[in-house]
């Protein structure tokens, strides 16, 4: 297996502990509106990218594991790595055995071969990490795509109301502190999209998600679905996250 180059100065954590539960918590047992935030993001990965029995997958920032055990609990072999150690105790005590392997590991320190993998996950692990970071981690994730491979990423919309929601979950203490501490780096989805053709990856789709409907969930879940799927039909306006499915671009 070949070891991808280490790049200098890798931001390996955030500045502030993030309890190594805490995707799992916020899933199973956090309020409504944070329930519904993370099973909608399980929606996408299911909606966008069917993992399927053989599939190879690869987690990156994989924190509790909840996203990695969902993948291999649709059949994929799945690889999901991350540096907090905390999180990844949980997610080998919660998930780990068979078709699932945690790797305690930074990005640019996985060893694994170029082509590996049929499909790659960074769910809102770019917004940690500076501009030209990202851009190493897209290089890096391209090379290790196969052939028909994507990679799908999610991250905080810059362009929505969401940078407003942060700042009114850091004043009341709703999470670890986030604005300028765990996010330092905004993306619209033209810059997101960017990025990533800048890596030489080819944007298959992109779109928003998490409008308003997560907020509803509080009040009733079964209208926050409904507004949901209203959001989905015209485009999702005020979505708070991006995402990306992008692949490796043809040889010309």
């Amino acid at each position: 297996m070949s070891r991808n180059a280490t790049h200098p100065g890798w931001r390996r954590s955030d500045p502030v502990a993030i309890p190594g539960s805490y995707q799992y918590d916020a899933l199973v047992a956090g309020p409504a509106p944070q329930r519904f935030w993370h099973r909608r993001k399980l929606e996408l990965v299911r909606s966008l990218t069917p993992p399927r029995a053989g599939m190879r997958a690869l987690d990156v920032g994989c924190g509790s594991g909840v996203v990695a055990a969902f993948l291999a609990d649709q059949g994929a072999e799945v690889d999901a790595v991350d540096t907090n150690e905390d999180a990844l105790r949980f997610a080998r005590s919660q998930f780990e055995g068979g078709n699932l392997r945690f790797h305690l590991t930074a990005a640019n320190e996985m060893a694994f071969a170029d082509g590996s993998f049929d499909l790659i996950v960074c769910l809102e692990v770019i917004e940690h990490l500076p501009a030209a970071q990202v851009a190493a981690l897209f290089g890096l994730l391209g090379r290790l795509l196969a052939a028909q491979g994507v990679l799908l990423v999610t991250t905080p919309n810059g362009a929505s109301l969401w940078p407003l929601i942060e700042r009114a979950m850091d004043l009341f203490g709703l999470s670890p502190p986030m604005h300028g501490e765990q996010h330092i780096t905004r993306f619209t989805r033209g810059r997101l999209e960017h990025a990533l053709k800048a890596a030489g990856l080819e944007v298959l789709r992109s779109g928003r998600f998490c409008g308003l409907a997560p907020f509803v969930a509080g009040l009733s879940w079964r209208l926050a679905a409904r507004l949901d799927t209203l959001e989905c039909r015209v485009g999702q306006p005020l979505g708070n996250l991006l995402y990306a499915l992008a692949g490796r671009t043809p040889p010309r």
